[in-house]
């Protein structure tokens, strides 16, 4: 049996031209879509500026964002008064030595600050930080 074929075989040409294209259109793509990507979703805080730079290790800790317009939100959901308080007692009696991490923003009446402290403090909880930026950028505080 001979399976050659007696009729001359084209060569193999490989078009560049079509994959240069399918390349081109991948990066338009993929610079077009990340233009769409916004920044994290957050609560936006602008926090007081210190020249401290001890930075709080993470682990155990609760944080209570205060926006400037008064809204107050814990781990990034927003609370009322009531559930504030509600979830402030569920983490005192889980484990008292939880820290109460504040991030509250720069325009805020200090006095909101403190009745907050004040409620965790009734509620047994006693660590307390206060999130502050340095000077030259970044947060010290998770």
């Amino acid at each position: 049996m001979d399976f050659s074929s007696s009729r001359p075989r084209p060569p193999l040409v490989l078009e560049l031209t079509p994959l240069i294209d399918v390349v081109f259109l991948l990066l338009i793509f993929f610079m077009v879509s990340t233009t769409f990507v916004n920044e994290p979703a957050g609560i936006q805080v602008e926090l007081p500026r210190s020249e401290n730079r001890d930075v709080i290790p993470e682990g155990t800790d609760v944080a209570v964002q205060l926006t400037a317009d008064g809204r107050v939100f814990v781990d990034e959901q927003p609370v009322g008064d009531d559930e504030l308080r509600a979830r402030l007692t569920a983490v005192a009696l889980e484990d008292p030595t939880t820290m109460v991490v504040l991030r509250a923003d720069e325009a805020l009446a200090h006095g909101r600050v403190v009745q907050i402290m004040d409620l965790a403090r009734e509620l047994g909880l006693r660590n307390f930080a206060i999130a502050t930026d340095q000077s030259g950028g970044g947060a010290t505080a998770p």
